[in-house]
């Protein structure tokens, strides 16, 4: 067995989010509009044979990755390798809205060093579990998660291509070699007056 899917969720919106502070490993919960945010999510991937969902630990995480296993019965992992990039002590908490490409000075662990631990994480995940599988993360780390997929030619200076919304779904085949199916797929791309999601993903490929 092994693993087709990996249906890559970005955590819902916290209020740190909506404040610009570094949020880090605090525990902050999603507010309203995160927790419908992750439900829109939930209901695009209900009918998707989904059998495991792994979360980084951090509590915003956790709390998405629930809403999202709802349909599926199933027990969210918890995944340290999946954990946000790592702030030092000093910048946890602030405002600022540091990013380990843009501002790597913030971080205790360098933008190699992430991507090397989520490499780790998707192998872990991938001797564990088999067919579709949901990973919920945090920006940066879904980042580094898709520069192994996407490529991208870095000359001295560092930038974001891509940097997922809140509660956004990426999905990556990895059957043969990766390759990212979708990017960026999320509720406020259709507006708040939807009341269903507009691509039924279990009419498809996955």
């Amino acid at each position: 067995m092994a693993v087709d899917y990996l249906f890559v969720v970005r955590h819902g919106e916290t209020k740190a989010n909506e404040d610009g502070v570094d949020a880090g490993p605090l525990d902050y919960p999603l507010t309203g509009r995160g927790v419908k945010e992750a439900s829109f999510i939930s209901r695009t991937l209900s009918k998707v044979k989904i059998s495991a969902i792994y979360s980084s630990p951090v509590f915003r995480a956790v709390e998405t990755a629930k809403i999202l296993a709802r349909p599926h019965k199933l027990k969210v992992k918890s995944l340290e390798d999946l954990t946000e990039a790592k702030l030092k002590p000093e910048f946890v908490g602030k405002k600022g809205r540091h990013h380990i490409l843009t501002s790597p000075e913030a971080f205790s662990e360098t933008n190699d060093e992430l991507q090397e631990r989520i490499r780790k994480a998707i192998e872990t995940i991938r001797r564990e579990a088999s067919g579709n599988v949901m990973v919920v993360s945090h920006g940066d780390v879904i980042t580094a998660m898709l520069e192994g997929v996407v490529e991208r030619s870095v000359k001295k200076e560092r930038y974001y291509v891509f940097h997922p919304a809140y509660a956004a779904l990426s999905i990556v085949e990895t059957k043969d070699r990766p390759f990212l199916v979708l990017y960026n797929y999320h509720r406020r791309m259709f507006g708040h007056f939807l009341t269903r999601p507009p691509i039924d993903f279990a009419q498809g490929a996955v």
